[in-house]
């Protein structure tokens, strides 16, 4: 194996400052980028040729909010609108205007 001495202080670096941990060092031993005694060098411990898998996260139990209404998106609003906004738009300003173009 070629030891490539860049990618290894950059492992050297990411798992001092915290980046990665020992599995993910160990993993780059398994992928060849790195050798045993090069992870020992990093960790501080012998490579044990297996990587633990992580322990999956379980995602925390939600519980449905109580004091918020529930409503169906696919239903149809039952006044006869298409669900939109209650009045239309208007066309000019919402001003009364007598004509004028505004100048004095």
């Amino acid at each position: 194996m070629e030891e490539n001495t860049f990618l290894y202080n950059a492992i050297k670096l990411y798992y001092t400052k915290g980046y990665y941990d020992k599995q993910q060092v160990a993993r780059f031993v398994e992928l060849g980028k790195i050798s045993r005694e090069q992870y020992a060098a990093i960790t501080g411990e012998v490579y044990s040729g297996t990587v633990p898998e992580p322990a999956p996260e379980t995602p925390p139990a939600t519980e449905e909010p109580t004091d918020v209404p529930t409503t169906d998106p696919t239903t149809e609003p039952t006044d006869g609108t298409d669900g939109g906004d209650t009045e239309p738009p208007s066309e000019g300003p919402s001003w009364a205007t007598d004509g004028s173009a505004g100048t004095e």
